[in-house]
């Protein structure tokens, strides 16, 4: 049986509370449902403190979601490396990024979301924003974006799936992010069952 795959992408900045991605025009292309992606250079604000107890239930993961996440970050990292080509604009080679857990709390937690609540947004079930959760897991930031997916079953296929869209590709090829974090989520029960949240930032 043939799964259904979607992706959004967005940039994100404190200032742009109507303009995410998830919420502006969709458009179709191949197989994938994209959001229009923005972007700001507004940092986060004060020191974020994390909010006690946020990232309690995503600190013990599955192994094998936890190497899910880990290989998306290897294979961004060899996309960075390579150099690609973007909605037909070449972009250069640019520095690996590296693990952020306050990052991966974050996505943990939206991936978690989606697949237990059965949907995909950039929103999560509660209203929260993609900024809104990386603050609560204590991470400030200057530059901050985030990609989710639904239906890819593999990294791999997840990975290619973001390369092929111009702004999540901008997203992974964005010289402006340093660190990335990745959630992982399996819900059999739900519509797409894999979910994926890709959260980027640069303090």
């Amino acid at each position: 049986m043939k799964t259904n795959r979607g992706v959004l992408s967005v940039l994100l900045g404190a200032t742009l509370l109507a303009g995410c991605g998830a919420e502006g025009p969709v458009e179709k292309e191949g197989e994938g449902q994209l959001g229009e992606p923005v972007s700001t250079t507004e940092p986060s604000g004060a020191q974020a403190l994390a909010v006690a107890g946020y990232c309690d239930d995503v600190t013990t993961w599955d192994p094998a979601w936890d190497s899910f996440e880990s290989q998306v970050l290897t294979l961004v990292n060899q996309k960075r490396a390579a150099g690609a080509t973007c909605g037909g604009v070449a972009k250069p080679a640019v520095p690996a990024l590296t693990l952020d857990t306050r990052l991966r709390c974050a996505a943990r937690k939206h991936s978690k979301d989606m697949g237990l609540n059965n949907f995909m947004s950039h929103t999560g079930s509660n209203g929260s924003s993609p900024w809104q959760r990386m603050t609560d897991a204590g991470y400030t930031y200057r530059w901050a974006g985030e990609n989710v997916a639904a239906g890819y079953g593999t990294p791999s296929a997840v990975v290619d799936g973001w390369m092929k869209s111009s702004g999540h590709c901008n997203n992974i090829m964005s010289s402006n992010f340093k660190q990335l974090g990745v959630g992982y989520y399996y819900a059999p029960s739900s519509t797409y069952k894999h979910y994926w949240t890709q959260d980027f930032g640069q303090q």
